[in-house]
């Protein structure tokens, strides 16, 4: 039997990584992770595959324990693994609670970390891993600052374990979009300063981040960036002070 585990999968990129999944990778079983078990209990699958709602919240390391022991119980082997789950809060670091910003550190890096570890001794010789990133991982950003700087590790957690991971031939694949139109913002705005960010250029759909992803992983690569215009970013993250990076992202949100 085909599983893949999907956290994060209650809603947005998450939703339609669970309805899409079957197209691209032969899948019999999908365990969607995520805090909202009503929402997870309504998510669409593909023809055939079998859906297994499990309500857990990632930011507790005692959720770990829980996918470990299901896993063993049911001695499940895992043939996919995405990791999806995250959040982002704007504002400077003084319009941000305290236990926010560390939440987003808990759920976006320690999470995928802890997922990742858990799953890897049930995963396949060929499994594939799917860590979904950002275009913020290539560049600092102020006003979105912790946020953006989780996805800085999960980019580089992600290609380093690609490699540590090649004598098993399971790939680990990066995906890096911009913005995507989901409740993202409802939850980022919801600061002491909801106009600290407010330009979302380029705004892609979760279907098309989705397909991208999937496909993406499919072919093992170990890094897709979503949108032409996002792979312009990525250039000039490269070839412009960072500096000035900074400057030219704080003018366009100040309109």
């Amino acid at each position: 039997m085909f599983v893949a585990i999907i956290t994060g999968a209650s809603s947005g990129i998450g939703s339609e990584l669970v309805r899409l999944i079957g197209k691209y990778i032969k899948v019999d079983e999908i365990w969607a992770i995520a805090r909202r078990k009503d929402r997870l209990e309504s998510l669409a699958v593909g023809e055939g595959i079998k859906l297994r709602a499990i309500p857990l919240d990632l930011s507790n390391s005692k959720s770990f324990k829980e996918v470990e022991k299901l896993l063993k119980n049911e001695n499940k082997k895992v043939e996919v693994l995405i990791n999806c789950a995250g959040y982002g809060k704007f504002g400077a670091y003084s319009d941000i609670d305290f236990d926010s910003e560390l939440g987003m550190i808990d759920l976006n890096a320690k999470a995928l970390v802890g997922m990742t570890r858990t799953v890897l001794p049930f995963m396949n010789e060929g499994a594939k891993i799917l860590q979904v990133c950002s275009i913020s991982s290539f560049q600092p950003l102020p006003l979105a600052n912790v946020y953006a700087a989780t996805k800085v590790f999960v980019l580089n957690y992600s290609r380093g374990l690609s490699v540590e991971l090649k004598p098993r031939k399971i790939t680990v694949t990066a995906l890096c979009p911009g913005w995507v139109n989901t409740d993202f913002f409802e939850t980022a705005t919801n600061t002491k300063n909801p106009k600290a960010v407010t330009k979302y250029t380029f705004m892609q759909t979760p279907e098309r981040v989705a397909r991208q992803g999937l496909s993406a992983m499919k072919k093992g690569r170990l890094t897709s960036i979503v949108g032409f215009q996002n792979k312009l970013l990525y250039v000039m993250g490269k070839i412009l002070p960072v500096k000035l990076i900074m400057k030219v992202w704080l003018l366009t949100q100040k309109g």
